[in-house]
């Protein structure tokens, strides 16, 4: 069994289909929730697209939807879909997107342990073979050896809801949605945008006239006070939190136009010769950098000239041969089991050789590994993640 085919067995999500681009949605019975694209360091680039494309993003927004059920609030949610996250990144589902944001040096011995339990499977006595039994049994032993936990590899990570403001859609179009974002700092800072939409649900008559009485709730306990059925209670609760979700969206549009009023205010009152004197100053920076970069002062032909030039430059930078990329991806198979051949004379051939008990592979773990072997695993691990950039650039 080659040992490049299993190490891509557990780059799990990373395919080339695009399952889950940009636009894709999950729903239940009172969210929607849409994948909105990837940011990395704070812009888009080959990376961003990369995990846009070539990950499979479904799993990872069916953890958000059942943070959902039973819907308090948003705190809650948020709360709720971290502390998921963070477990699902130690499973074998996770793996692939947690091993792909780490630098290889802090996760090396993980796949070296990988590589090395994909070679010397010994079905006899585990089973039969699959990449996700090698995974659990690598990751046993790591969770039974005191501070080399996997959950100590997780990077630091947060989720928080943002409210929807955009320019050009009305405000009464985002009042039921909101920005959610996944915060993952690693090797690069990824931002995952999703956007959530709470729907109005009302199926009965009960459901409106409830509505309507949340509607005049100031705070929770408001509700207490009303003088109604008691079977109705939890009707007009569920209703105050929906009525809370859409709520929040008008005071922070409130709060944005306060804040133009504020500064329309402060521009007001400021002395005429501050503004003056600020004026002057602006403008005497503007000449300034027209005569140290006078480049910056052409005309809008030349600037449009020199950006069809550039995109002639880009496109062919991004015109893709196809022998070329054939020749670039095609991999040698002998090649590839020569470079990742175990050198029987460096690992122990008794370490590890039943996987199925967890007190032979624990001394594995503790292993020193030579130089020479781990430089091997670790550039074939990273000429798979390499594979993976390169089927993104493609992608894009």
């Amino acid at each position: 069994r080659k040992i490049d085919t299993a190490m891509e067995g557990f780059a799990t999500g990373f395919n080339l289909e695009g399952n889950t681009k940009p636009g894709f949605s999950v729903e239940n019975e009172k969210f929607k929730l849409t994948f909105s694209g990837v940011f990395c360091d704070e812009r888009k680039n080959i990376v961003s697209h990369g995990f846009e494309c070539c990950y499979d993003w479904t799993h990872v927004m069916e953890m958000v939807l059942d943070a959902t059920e039973d819907y308090n609030s948003i705190a809650e949610v948020e709360e709720k879909t971290e502390e998921a996250l963070k477990n699902w990144l130690t499973t074998f589902r996770g793996w692939g997107l947690l091993s792909s944001m780490l630098p290889i040096e802090k996760h090396r011995y993980f796949i070296l342990s990988l590589a090395y339990a994909s070679t010397n499977w010994n079905e006899a006595t585990g089973g039969p073979y699959s990449t996700e039994k090698i995974f659990d049994t690598v990751r046993y032993v790591y969770e039974n050896c005191p501070g080399k936990e996997i959950r100590h590899l997780v990077p630091r990570l947060g989720v928080w809801f943002e409210d929807v403001v955009e320019d050009t859609v009305s405000f009464k179009v985002n009042e039921r949605k909101k920005s959610f974002t996944i915060f993952l700092n690693a090797k690069w800072m990824l931002e995952i945008k999703f956007e959530v939409e709470k729907k109005r649900v009302n199926t009965n008559l009960l459901d409106l006239a409830t509505e309507a009485v949340a509607q005049q709730m100031t705070i929770e306990d408001d509700i207490n006070r009303l003088e109604i059925p008691l079977t109705l209670f939890d009707n007009v609760y569920d209703k105050f939190k929906d009525v809370e979700w859409v709520r929040s969206h008008w005071n922070f549009k409130a709060e944005l136009e306060l804040d133009d009023e504020e500064f329309s205010e402060a521009i007001e009152h400021t002395d005429p010769e501050v503004l003056d004197e600020a004026e002057t100053t602006e403008n005497a920076i503007e000449i300034n950098n027209e005569q140290d970069h006078p480049e910056y002062s052409e005309n809008d032909e030349t600037i449009e000239e020199v950006q069809e030039v550039n995109d002639e430059t880009v496109g062919e930078e991004l015109e893709v041969n196809d022998e070329t990329v054939g020749e670039e991806l095609e991999v040698n198979d002998e090649t590839v089991c020569e470079e990742l051949e175990l050198n029987d004379e460096t690992v122990d051939e008794e370490v590890l050789s039943d996987y199925a008990n967890p007190d032979v592979l624990k001394p594995f773990v503790e292993t020193s590994w030579t130089v020479e072997y781990e430089s091997t695993l670790v550039s074939s691990w990273g000429a798979i993640y390499l594979f993976l950039v390169i089927f993104a650039f493609l992608c894009f």
